[in-house]
């Protein structure tokens, strides 16, 4: 929760300082590639130098696998459902906004880069809340639909972030699950916003 509060204050400061002093807009814009390549880049080695990774995937068993294919399925469905009811976004820009699975810091930037910064601002807003919903409602969520649901609430942030209160809520089990699924997910999430930016 800390570091989604560092992340929203890091943003309204960013409006502030755009505000202020409208010439280092150009700046940015030159500065927002590299930067996102350095952070894709810096994931990949991070992922290598995990060694338990895999063997997380492995000890949640089939659930492993079934519920992250439901999350992004779930996921993509729900947000191609609304896409008619949001006038000005395409079908492509909406599936894309949702491929972030919670994924804010990531999705935001490959999305700013390509659509600009309000399509980036409304990419970090929409997964942020993602994540809120879940540490707020996970309690709710698991005796209304199961010790999965927060799983699938929660999307790419379940390994992280939202793991802790998945765990408390919905028993170990649960917190196997979201570890394997929150890592699946996380791997998809640059896939599929990649692929849906590029329609």
């Amino acid at each position: 929760m800390i570091m989604t509060l560092i992340i929203l204050g890091a943003y309204v400061a960013g409006i502030a300082l755009g505000a202020l002093a409208p010439a280092l807009a150009d700046q940015t814009s030159a500065a927002t590639q590299p930067a996102l390549m350095l952070l894709v880049f810096l994931v990949g080695i991070g992922t290598a130098l995990d060694p338990s990774a895999w063997a997380r995937l492995r000890s949640a068993g089939p659930r492993a696998i079934a519920v992250p294919v439901a999350v992004i399925l779930g996921t993509l469905g729900g947000a191609a459902l609304v896409a008619p009811l949001l006038p000005g976004m395409s079908l492509p820009d909406v599936l894309a906004v949702a491929s972030g699975f919670g994924w804010y810091s990531l999705s935001a930037v490959m999305i700013a880069e390509a659509r600009g910064e309000v399509m980036g601002a409304l990419a970090l807003m929409a997964n942020i809340s993602r994540e809120v919903i879940t540490l707020v409602f996970a309690g709710l969520m698991v005796r209304a639909f199961g010790p999965m649901a927060p799983v699938a609430s929660a999307g790419a942030t379940a390994m992280d972030v939202s793991l802790g209160i998945i765990t408390i809520h919905g028993g170990r089990e649960a917190g196997l699950v979201a570890l394997a699924s929150g890592f699946a997910v996380s791997l998809a999430t640059p896939v599929f916003v990649g692929f849906f930016l590029s329609l």
